[in-house]
């Protein structure tokens, strides 16, 4: 009787762990996407006033976004007529290979975020492939 009790209790306390694992992911991916979406908020702001300031256009400001901001801008959506889903979309591709850091650069560019110089910025393509991948790991 005493074994049967200790192996009933291992099991729930599996199934607790799980659940807990589960909320945790749950509110990381929440917490992930918030942070996305608050830095990415802020962007535009910052770009117009960049722009002001410095007598620079809105658009020459905007291609020099970071490679965080365009893993950011693919995870929201934007990137939709190019092909290119968002959200799990976006995480599906990465982890399937349908996806690299040089075809987001490139839909950034044909987008007009990027200058199409940067398709020949290895550092900044393995950059964006490093947010990719961080991005797909949670």
């Amino acid at each position: 009787m005493h074994h049967d009790s200790n192996q009933g209790k291992q099991i729930e306390l599996r199934k607790f762990t799980k659940y807990r694992i589960e909320i945790m992911e749950r509110l990381l991916l929440a917490t992930i996407g918030t942070i996305l979406v608050a830095t990415t908020a802020a962007q535009p702001v910052l770009a117009k006033k960049t722009a002001a300031n410095s007598n620079v256009t809105q658009n020459q400001v905007v291609k020099n976004i970071t490679p965080f901001n365009l893993v950011s801008l693919a995870y929201q959506g934007k990137f939709k007529n190019q092909g290119v889903g968002g959200y799990h979309s976006l995480l599906s591709a990465v982890r399937f290979g349908e996806i690299s850091g040089k075809d987001l650069v490139q839909h950034g560019i044909d987008s007009g975020r990027l200058s199409p110089e940067t398709i020949n910025n290895s550092g900044y393509i393995q950059a964006v492939e490093f947010q990719l991948k961080d991005l797909s790991k949670n």
